[in-house]
């Protein structure tokens, strides 16, 4: 969750440095700001530029300025924690002490009506109503803002989400791709489960807990990982470092020693990210990872790449893999895999 942007306008701090508020409701009235909530304005144009993480920040920020004692929780407590979130929620988490104010309240951002169109143009854009929960809390103070622990986040929302959305959270709290602050350790996650009251919650935790690896690097290769297991299909090596008679050639995403199988995940940041292309053009980016796959099958190995599509349809992955030569072991868990869009997972 990124911190308040600049471009939020309070009534109060005008108020208190102007002695009025009333030109933010002129401004307003002629359709040049948004209200994001009561006394909490953006500007209109920059409002409609923002992408929707941001727009979705910057809700949280205007609840957490209208209400500075807020707390957040489940997936907004997730954007908080740097944690990979499958998509941008459709409501900001808020705790109440209250079990009578839990529920959904629809959004609150508005604009003015063009009185010639009669649109506000906000028409197209989502706004995020709030979810409140009332449920046992353990609240820290992260970014400015009270958020559940990240012990209690994790617990949270793998104990409600999808198991690839699962693993790849955990994967993340357990694992070194932690950005800032420091990540969970197993023990911690096992304590936090035995205090859960619901048996269900408590074996959906140690079930992700069991399948989550620290050496996982990206959340494609946890959802990836986590569909191979609903899929039956045997569990791979992770980051298995291969050599040839000139040196080391690669470590790769997935290994099967017993197929001669190199599965790799191909996310798109690894051609477009300046940081991942570490100086290099995305032209040379690929004419490097042909020479290193033309290295590792010189081995004897058969090389399999997938990308987003193959992480959020398992029969894609399932083809990819059989036709490389994996085959399935034993019968896939029973339940349902909730399909996501490409590129709704963010970090």
């Amino acid at each position: 969750m990124e911190s308040a942007p600049p471009a939020l306008i309070l009534a109060s701090r005008r108020r208190a440095l102007t002695g009025s508020s009333r030109g933010l409701s002129r401004a307003y009235g002629r359709g040049e700001l948004i209200r994001v909530r009561t006394g909490v304005y953006y500007s209109k144009p920059a409002w409609l530029a923002l992408k929707a993480w941001e727009r979705y920040a910057a809700t949280v920020a205007a609840v957490a300025a209208s209400d500075p004692a807020v707390d957040f929780c489940y997936l907004t407590a997730l954007r908080a924690w740097r944690l990979p979130s499958p998509k941008v929620p459709d409501y900001i988490h808020i705790l109440t002490p209250s079990p009578h104010k839990a529920g959904k309240l629809p959004p609150t951002t508005r604009a003015a009506r063009d009185p010639k169109t009669g649109r506000t143009g906000l028409e197209d854009v989502r706004g995020y109503g709030l979810s409140r929960h009332h449920w046992q809390s353990d609240v820290v103070g992260t970014r400015g803002f009270g958020v559940t622990s990240l012990v209690q986040t994790v617990m949270d929302c793998v104990g409600r989400l999808e198991l690839p959305e699962s693993v790849a959270i955990m994967d993340a709290a357990l694992g070194n791709r932690r950005k800032e602050g420091e990540g969970l350790t197993r023990t911690d996650v096992q304590h936090a489960a035995a205090g859960l009251a619901s048996a269900a919650k408590r074996r959906r935790i140690l079930e992700v807990l069991e399948l989550a690896d620290a050496a996982s690097e990206s959340v494609g290769e946890s959802r990836s990982r986590a569909l191979i297991h609903v899929l039956g299909l045997p569990a791979p090596v992770l980051q298995h470092s291969f050599y040839d008679h000139e040196g080391f050639i690669a470590r790769t995403d997935f290994f099967w020693p017993d197929y001669g199988v190199i599965g790799e995940f191909d996310g798109d940041s690894k051609y477009l990210d300046d940081e991942l292309l570490g100086g290099r053009s995305a032209r040379e980016t690929v004419l490097a990872e042909k020479k290193r796959e033309d290295r590792l099958r010189a081995l004897g190995y058969t090389v399999v790449r997938w990308d987003w599509k193959a992480v959020t349809d398992p029969e894609v992955l399932r083809r990819k893999l059989e036709a490389a030569g994996v085959r399935t072991q034993k019968s896939p868990p029973r339940g349902l895999i909730r399909r996501a869009l490409p590129g709704e997972w963010t970090t």
